[in-house]
């Protein structure tokens, strides 16, 4: 459970608005804000050419960072894959990975992405509509597209023949679900948290508003700004907060008026100085979490049940009991659909906070502890 004391630290370890998306919300802030002190990898940044996007436009020298942690194995086998979830970076999951951790340095090589279109592209150098220069030029693109990037800095640039896992939460989750259907070869297991493989129609609606509450920013000019217009960015962003834990953790909490400003006003803080986030990067982001449906990778026909069905990997699916962020068919459409799947529910005041943080220490070591099962098995 949250003190309320911890309302000020969950700002800085979770920025759980990683969905509020797919039925698939978001969530959990990376560990340290970018530019911090203290030991972090060092960004590498792949070229990977000339890259097309699904509704055919090409961006040229499209580039992407990344970081890694740990020892590549002679043989190549010991690659996980860290998908970051909405409004994060290659540092989603960096409070487990480590000697000893769930995702254990010692043992794997992780290798942690900066997202198509990262939020702060331009601390990051990821391609996106910001950082490309290309502004509201820049394709519209997909979360199949993004998953197209990740595999293809890994397949072809790193030269990883096959992933021992990979692992998300909320939109990581969701990549996760899509790499799984639309390279089933790839991947021996993949790790979803908090996740859904579709939009749920409620969700998808929330983020076309919140994509038009970025655009009645003044400072907006139709995506073409050469100032990060920051009011719509927080308002949009702070929409997402009412869905970060559970209605009791927001009952118990935020009880007085000077309680909810204060959270208010934190959540503002974060996206505003904290860590500043670009609003062409979310807008489209927004978008591609909308309109996300494993069924429509091609050969599926908007057939989500099928393309469940299609995936060769061993399945993780730890949820949480009460996520304000999913609902609806898309857990138990998962559970019936996928050969090979152990699902796992935690029960926390955290809600979809849960995938991405230790606020909850109980909820975190029954997640870690069936993740590091869960990777003995592939091994």
């Amino acid at each position: 459970m949250c003190s309320l004391k911890n309302v000020n630290r969950f700002i800085i370890l979770s920025l759980v608005l990683v969905f509020v998306w797919a039925g698939v919300a978001s969530a959990g802030v990376p560990a340290p804000p970018p530019g911090s002190a203290g030991p972090h990898p060092s960004h590498q940044i792949a070229n990977l050419g000339d890259f097309k996007f699904e509704n055919g436009e090409v961006v040229k020298d499209f580039k992407v960072s990344y970081v890694t942690h740990g020892k590549l194995s002679p043989q190549k086998d010991n690659v996980i894959l860290v998908l970051p979830h909405f409004t994060s970076d290659h540092r989603a999951q960096d409070f487990r990975i480590g000697p000893g951790e769930a995702l254990d340095t010692e043992k794997y090589y992780i290798v942690a992405v900066d997202m198509l279109g990262c939020p702060f592209a331009r601390q990051h150098l990821t391609t996106g509509p910001t950082n490309s220069g290309l502004k509201m030029n820049f394709p519209r693109y997909t979360v199949r597209d993004a998953v197209n990037v990740e595999y293809k800095l890994l397949r072809e640039y790193l030269g990883i023949d096959r992933l021992l896992a990979a692992i998300g939460a909320s939109y990581g989750g969701e990549r996760a679900f899509q790499l799984a259907v639309s390279y089933p070869t790839f991947v021996r297991g993949i790790i979803l948290i908090n996740a859904a493989p579709w939009t749920h129609p409620q969700i998808s609606v929330a983020n076309k508003n919140m994509m038009e509450i970025i655009a009645l920013d003044s400072g907006w000019h139709g995506g073409m700004y050469e100032t990060n217009p920051t009011a719509g960015v927080t308002t949009a962003l702070a929409v997402g907060s009412t869905r970060w834990y559970t209605a009791g953790w927001y009952a118990t909490n935020l009880k007085s008026p000077e309680q909810r400003r204060g959270f208010e006003e934190r959540v503002r803080y974060y996206f505003t100085v904290l860590i500043p986030h670009d609003a062409r990067d979310l807008y489209y982001q927004l978008q591609a979490v909308a309109d996300f449906n494993v069924g429509d990778t091609p050969g599926f026909k908007g057939d989500a049940k099928a393309a469940l069905q299609s995936i060769k990997a061993q399945v993780l699916f730890i949820t949480a009991k009460e996520d304000l962020m999913f609902h609806g068919a898309g857990i138990p459409l998962a559970k019936e659909a996928i050969h090979n799947l152990t699902h796992v529910e935690v029960d926390s005041a955290h809600g979809h906070a849960t995938c991405c943080n230790r606020e909850d220490p109980e909820a975190a070591k029954i997640m870690d502890e069936e993740i590091v099962k869960f990777l003995a098995k592939l091994r």
